[in-house]
């Protein structure tokens, strides 16, 4: 969406998000914040920009208010002290600010809560069809743009904490827009998808207004929900939001950062992802307390958005008094170094993956925890993207909106996307036919794509004699092995022109238990093919992350003929991220790994062992003019022959960059 306004984002890289939630329960808010103490704590780390609190969930502001709630909690206005020191200091400054979720607000106006299908009035939540919006929401922000000038908003608690709404007002919007009298309760009735899409509609709408508020009260501060147009909200851009964002988990955010930043990256706006800063075991509001990450856990989890290209934020957590701990800000300091060394060359860089998963939306909203959360609609698509990535290739995440760029890449995996549009199938068919290859998965492709895959269902979902008397347990064979998979599985029978490419197993020993019923079968189609699965593997990987399977699903893309540009050797926890800035072709080598053995109760790495001799060639028509290993361009040893370039890489410690120019 074009901006008619300077968009400070697209040249911020390094930020750090302190926010605190103000609540009813506060007393010392700001006490202790001065603005040599700001000053010197941000010297520390050298930041571009920063977010602070100024409303959290808890719908208290904390700064003093004409227009809301201010906490009883303030007691010096430190909101005042943080826009004067960073505009001191050129650091820009945005808002953390509670949207959708505000619990004072709900509790000081029931009508604006949002009511679900059985009546009952959520004690946080907005309603889109409230006053709340226009009578509180855009009033507080203008206020602050007014008195603060601030930059920008991260307006939190937006799409993830929205759901539909039965109240009244929603009731009847929906009926005058749809012309639809009968109310759906619950996934399955009639219209439900309808009454799904009109609550999306009111959300984009709800930030819409905002945005357009703000944006004519001072163009260039920018606005931006948080998770807007991510993972979990993968419609076409349509919010004149300028730029997106998301904090990702609070532990285990490698793997958020992963499927996130590549959606993002995606998008054509500017991006960013938030690291927590501190972690902790157990649920979020239980025990033990929260406590810092190691700067060897922070810089893990950050190099995968700067191996992407995007903008690295870290979300710090100031003490009630506005009191910043000094040795956090020292651990912060030597995460942003590491990130510095590396913006040069990765920041602003552009993809080069020639594999990619599609991320559907007709699907995800089907399947998804409405309206925007993740529920298990998106299993698949991350344990298709974590094979491809522990298997060294470099991939992408396209949607729906994103048809058109199918021919920029040799692979593309539909890992159990159910919904296929007609547009959808024929893309894949036109880029199948001119060289690409398709893996497609789940039971559902026999009876919704049976073209395209080039079967025809052939009976029930099937099922097998147990311990368990029947169940949907089958086995798939991996070099003269098996790996076990859940099912469903779908009987198909191929038609003309497609092959059997393995049969499933009921047990694992290949002589005697494979059965005729095929597990995976391949189409040509022109010069590429299409090679469908059918049963959820994908769903399967993500869950278990079992060798043999991802194995199995390696031996499937091996054998297609395709001419990879960049490869790799390395284990499984070698991830590489291919991109290219001012002509610079850009090998990422991410280490995925973990010195201690990581589970549920042990979420800290303390030490990340090198990845030793990592070969990487490269397909190229002449010799590079120069090669070498950034951060510290350290060169490495290189040959050309034959149109390609092989490099030996001695040592991968947490992320390094192979650059060939």
């Amino acid at each position: 969406m074009a901006k008619v306004h300077a968009n400070w984002h697209e040249d911020v890289f390094f930020g750090i998000h302190y926010d605190l939630h103000a609540s009813a329960d506060d007393t010392v808010l700001g006490k202790e914040l001065t603005a040599e103490h700001l000053r010197e704590r941000l010297d520390r780390v050298r930041p571009d920009w920063i977010q602070c609190d100024c409303k959290g969930h808890a719908g208290y502001t904390s700064w003093p208010t004409q227009v809301g709630s201010t906490s009883p909690g303030v007691v010096k206005d430190a909101l005042r002290i943080t826009r004067d020191v960073t505009k001191e200091l050129g650091i820009r400054l945005g808002m953390h600010y509670s949207g959708v979720w505000d619990t004072r607000a709900v509790e000081l106006h029931p009508e604006w809560g949002r009511i679900d299908a059985k009546g009952e009035r959520s004690p946080h939540m907005t309603c889109r069809m409230s006053g709340y919006t226009d009578e509180l929401l855009i009033p507080q922000m203008l206020e602050l743009v007014e008195k603060y000038d601030v930059d920008g908003f991260w307006v939190d608690g937006e799409n993830w904490a929205s759901a539909p709404c039965w109240c009244e007002k929603c009731q009847a919007e929906f009926t005058r827009r749809t012309g639809i009298k009968d109310i759906p309760a619950e996934a399955g009735q009639a219209n439900w998808d309808a009454w799904l899409a009109f609550h999306r509609d009111l959300f984009i709408e709800h930030v819409t207004r905002y945005a357009e508020a703000v944006h004519a009260k001072k163009p260039e501060c920018l606005i931006c929900s948080n998770w807007m147009y991510t993972v979990r909200q993968p419609e076409p851009v349509r919010c004149p939001v300028d730029y997106l964002s998301g904090d990702y988990d609070w532990r285990w955010g490698v793997y958020r950062a992963a499927v996130e930043g590549r959606v993002l990256d995606s998008r054509g706006l500017p991006w960013d992802l938030m690291a927590w800063g501190f972690t902790k075991g157990g649920e979020m509001d239980g025990t033990p307390p929260w406590v810092e990450k190691t700067a060897t856990h922070l810089c893990q989890e950050v190099c995968e958005v700067v191996a992407l290209g995007g903008a690295v934020m870290v979300y710090n957590l100031p003490q009630r008094t506005g009191w910043l701990t000094g040795w956090h800000q020292d651990l912060l300091g030597e995460v942003a170094r590491f990130c510095r060394a590396r913006q040069d060359v990765c920041f602003k860089s552009h993809t080069r993956s020639e594999a990619a998963v599609l991320h559907l939306a007709d699907h995800y909203y089907a399947h998804n925890d409405p309206l925007y959360n993740y529920g298990e609609a998106v299993r698949p698509i991350e344990g298709a993207l974590h094979v491809l990535l522990e298997t060294q290739r470099s991939t992408d995440i396209l949607l729906q909106e994103h048809l058109d760029r199918l021919d920029r890449y040799k692979l593309v995996v539909v890992p159990e996307q159910t919904r296929l549009s007609k547009e959808t199938l024929a893309a894949l068919e036109t880029f199948a036919r001119n060289g690409g290859f398709v893996i497609a998965s789940g039971d559902h492709l026999a009876r919704e794509c049976s073209e395209l895959v080039g079967v025809v269902a052939d009976g029930d979902p099937l099922r097998r004699e147990s311990s368990r008397k029947k169940d949907s347990i089958f086995y798939l064979p991996v070099d003269g092995r098996a790996v076990g998979t859940g099912g469903p599985w779908k009987p198909v029978r191929p038609a003309k022109g497609t092959e059997v490419l393995c049969c499933l197993m009921e047990e694992q020993e290949s002589e005697k238990d494979t059965t005729d019923w095929p597990a995976v079968t391949r189409r040509k189609v022109g010069r590429g093919a299409v090679i469908a699965i059918h049963g959820p593997v994908f769903r399967d990987y993500f869950v278990g992350h079992y060798p043999l399977l991802r194995r199995f699903v390696a031996k499937l893309i091996d054998g297609q003929p395709i001419d990879w540009t960049v490869t790799a050797q390395g284990p499984s926890w070698l991830e590489i991220v291919v991109r290219e800035k001012d002509e610079r072709l850009l090998v990422n080598l991410v280490n995925r790994g973990a010195g201690e053995t990581l589970y549920p109760n042990r979420l800290i790495i303390e030490q990340l062992p090198a990845i030793p001799n990592v070969t990487i060639r490269i397909r190229r028509e002449s010799p590079p003019r120069q090669v070498d290993l950034a951060p510290d361009h350290m060169p490495v040893e290189w040959r050309f022959a034959d149109g390609v370039l092989t490099v030996e890489v001695p040592l991968v410690h947490i992320h390094n960059i192979l650059v060939v120019q």
